[in-house]
């Protein structure tokens, strides 16, 4: 037969008191849960934060291509005015090409008629001193 051991009152104080393996287990367990929870949580903080200053970054480099675009818009209207006042303006600027031509030549004509004068007064000069020689 079997002898039944009844446990004495230090004996259930001390199993009373002191924690069980499966105790400190669900502690263990119940700490790394929330050590994990506390680090998901962080992660998914970090990733919020990521996501507004990506969110920020689109929609400031949105507003500065919608400037830009606006600008490029004016540019080219702006272009567009320019090209149209310069085919306005080219008949004008055929025509100062020509009267610069017309008036380079007309100098240049003018030089030989002054050449030629000067060598007429030369040649009256020397006749009118042969005249006056007996």
């Amino acid at each position: 037969r079997s002898r039944r051991v009844i446990p004495t009152m230090a004996d259930l104080t001390h199993s009373a008191n002191a924690p069980s393996r499966e105790d400190a287990l669900a502690s263990a367990a119940t700490g790394m849960v929330a050590k994990v929870s506390e680090y998901v949580k962080g992660e998914l903080y970090a990733s919020v934060e990521d996501y507004k200053l990506l969110e920020a970054l689109n929609q400031a480099t949105s507003d500065k291509l919608g400037e830009l675009s606006g600008k490029a818009s004016a540019m080219r209207e702006a272009d567009a005015k320019l090209a149209a006042r310069a085919a306005e303006l080219k008949p004008f600027l055929d025509q100062i090409d020509t009267l610069d031509t017309s008036v380079e030549e007309m100098g240049n004509t003018a030089q030989l008629l002054d050449d030629y004068a000067a060598k007429l007064e030369a040649k009256y000069k020397e006749i009118i001193i042969a005249r006056r020689q007996p």
